[in-house]
């Protein structure tokens, strides 16, 4: 009888079926029908996938004083904001990105599509920015857009290496930086009713850095960090940025005025002296950085065989997380900045047949030098061209790493690779190594301007 029970329960071995069989009716009803394993997603979900996946990902243990973009992006949408200005100029580079590494024409047409609508819309907004009265949602928004502006007019018009050159001062980009410096004093006269955000604070940041590389004067009221959110280790290193574009300014006005036949051996006996103590302070400020931020330095092995544009020298360096390296990058570049400057007030000060200054000469010349090669020993760990193992870090084992480039990664080394591969008076050995690294950088992300990183057209005098 179990036996019986268990037979007729048991499945059918045959696999007949019940209902063609006639045992059983088939349920009655619409059929369901198959739903594909890989769901079609439009032109537009496609690019933005791809851009954040390869062009804009969030660094994780980025210092504040380093932050990027992506991680003010990914903050303003943590707190549930949207926007049809943020999404059409994201979309719009995002889609433009897609087009270039994709080969997709539909998506540079599509980009364009979202661009000039996004004009529209950004000028209007801009221009009665004081009789709207927006909120403090509504000015990150603009702001958040009209950088991403500027980045698709720089990857659009410059990202070809056969791109005709323009005035670098004159180019599209600029205009967005303008638009952004307007919503910004907009929030400075208003500031009392709004508080500083991280797009506020980057903001400003990109402002600084486009008045530092076009050589232009800071305006006054962008002059205090704390006014903008910065503190502790950032505002010190904020100051001593508006430090250095305050004694640039001035180099050049003692310049045009001794070119002019005017008296100028007191305002320059001053510049040197600020000159001199900014170097100090900058270096005192290395000093007291976290210990965790601290660097190590490698020596590659002699088997390996390294890629010259991606290695300068055998010496290499390396930090416990990715996002520290940002900070010495940034620190390197402002030193050689600082260094070269004291060494064309230096020129001023005794032309190159005096030895009065030449031990001082020598000395900016060494600073120089060295801290191009701490820089250039630092980019390959930023993008990720050397693997260090975490166990045994202290004892410095690197290896070359094989992986592919990543994008993203290029928002660590462009800014800094940029100011060096500018400066005329560092070693040439070492300018054409930046340049060349900055090009296949530029070449293979959406960072930069590649036709620029290939030109003069930003040496900073």
């Amino acid at each position: 009888m179990e036996r019986f029970q268990y037979a007729k329960n048991a499945p059918n071995p045959t696999g007949e079926n019940q209902y063609a069989a006639g045992r059983k009716r088939r349920p009655r009803g619409p059929r369901s029908t198959l739903v594909p394993l890989h769901p079609k997603f439009d032109l537009k979900t496609r690019a933005h996938a791809y851009y954040l996946q390869n062009h804009f990902q969030v660094f994780q243990d980025m210092p504040e004083i380093v932050t990027t973009w992506a991680e003010c992006l990914h903050k303003w949408r943590a707190d549930n904001k949207s926007s049809l200005i943020v999404d059409l100029a994201f979309s719009a580079l995002a889609l433009s990105v897609y087009a270039r590494f994709q080969n997709c024409r539909s998506a540079e047409t599509e980009a364009c599509t979202f661009y000039l609508e996004l004009l529209q819309h950004m000028q209007g907004c801009i221009l009665h920015i004081h009789n709207t009265n927006p909120d403090a949602d509504d000015i990150d928004a603009y702001l958040l857009g009209a950088h991403f502006m500027a980045r698709y007019e720089s990857f659009v018009q410059n990202h070809d290496s056969g791109t005709i050159i323009k005035d670098f001062k004159q180019i599209k980009v600029w205009y967005h930086f303008e638009g952004a410096a307007a919503v910004l004093k907009f929030w400075y006269d208003h500031r009392p009713q709004y508080a500083p955000t991280w797009v506020i604070k980057q903001s400003r940041r990109k402002l600084i850095k486009s008045s530092l590389i076009r050589e232009q004067p800071l305006p006054g009221w962008l002059a205090d960090g704390n006014i903008f959110g910065e503190s502790d280790v950032a505002l010190d290193f904020d100051s001593l940025i508006i430090r250095f574009i305050d004694v640039h300014q001035r180099y050049l006005k003692v310049k045009q005025a001794g070119a002019d036949g005017e008296p100028v051996s007191q305002g320059l006996n001053d510049l040197v002296s600020d000159s001199r103590k900014l170097g100090h302070n900058l270096l005192d400020w290395s000093t007291r950085l976290p210990g965790k931020w601290q660097y190590l330095k490698h020596k590659l092995p002699e088997t390996s065989n390294f890629p010259q544009d991606e290695f300068y020298a055998t010496i290499v360096i390396s930090c416990a997380k990715l996002g520290y390296s940002a900070v010495w990058t940034e620190y390197y570049a402002l030193r050689m900045l600082t260094s070269h400057t004291h060494l064309r007030i230096l020129d001023l000060l005794a032309p190159q047949h005096s030895f009065e200054h030449r031990p001082e000469t020598l000395e900016g010349l060494v600073e120089l030098t060295s801290s191009a090669d701490s820089l250039a020993a630092i980019i390959p760990f930023c993008l990720k061209r050397i693997q260090i193992n975490s166990d045994q870090r202290l004892n410095r084992s690197v290896e070359i790493s094989n992986e592919p480039f990543q994008p993203y990664l290029a928002s660590l080394v462009v800014w800094p690779m940029s100011l060096a591969s500018s400066l005329q008076k560092l070693e040439p050995t070492q300018k054409e190594w930046f340049r060349s690294a900055l090009c296949w950088v530029s070449r293979e992300s959406s960072e930069c301007l590649l036709a620029y990183a290939m030109s003069d057209y930003w040496a900073l005098r």
